[in-house]
């Protein structure tokens, strides 16, 4: 029995509690520690408010679009926005559900963000569920020792454009709450997908 179940039900026997709302909840918070979780995908991807569609390149842009870059790169800021996709298979026969997420993003070894998706996920019973992570970073701050095309090359990359793979990791640590409660999964779970 996993460290998670057993801490589960040392607060369950706690606090005493009967009813059986409460204990469909506790059954459904207890089964995410048996769901799977894997990197699904990278997509919506805005590089100072262009689209990148996918395989798309500098050479795409318009020329209104280059000049903006072109300010970008004079001013050393780059913000680029993408949702992170993980996703959830509940292997058991009842719902498992969570109430929040930590998580840790990274590209290509650099964190670019660690906070708190306050988003309660319910997975139903022998189904997959995808949850969206939406991350905002600036290219320019994260990479800052690197040079203008080499911090340009990684947004594209998101997008698929051919050249070098960029490693995005994730680390994801589920909540659940139970009459209250916050309880944590007890470790991060990691993951990591090139995008080539």
């Amino acid at each position: 029995m996993s460290t998670f179940k057993k801490t589960l039900i040392i607060l369950f026997v706690t606090m005493g509690l009967a009813s059986c709302d409460v204990l469909t909840q506790v059954a459904q918070m207890a089964n995410f520690a048996n769901c799977k979780f894997n990197f699904d995908s990278v997509n919506n991807i805005q590089m100072l408010g262009v689209n990148l569609s996918k395989g798309m390149s500098k050479s795409d842009l318009n020329a209104a679009q280059l000049l903006s870059l072109t300010n970008a790169i004079v001013n050393r800021k780059l913000p680029v926005t993408f949702d992170v996709n993980v996703g959830v298979n509940n292997p058991n026969t009842i719902p498992a559900s969570m109430t929040k997420m930590d998580y840790v993003v990274s590209l290509n070894g650099k964190e670019v963000i660690s906070t708190t998706l306050n988003k309660s996920v319910s997975v139903g019973a022998k189904s997959n569920s995808v949850v969206s992570i939406p991350i905002t970073t600036d290219l320019f701050q994260l990479f800052s020792g690197e040079s203008a095309d080499a911090i340009i090359n990684l947004a594209f990359k998101l997008a698929g454009a051919s050249s070098d793979p960029v490693n995005v990791g994730l680390k994801v640590k589920p909540y659940v709450s139970i009459n209250g409660q916050q309880l944590a999964y007890p470790d991060f779970i990691s993951m990591n997908k090139v995008l080539n």
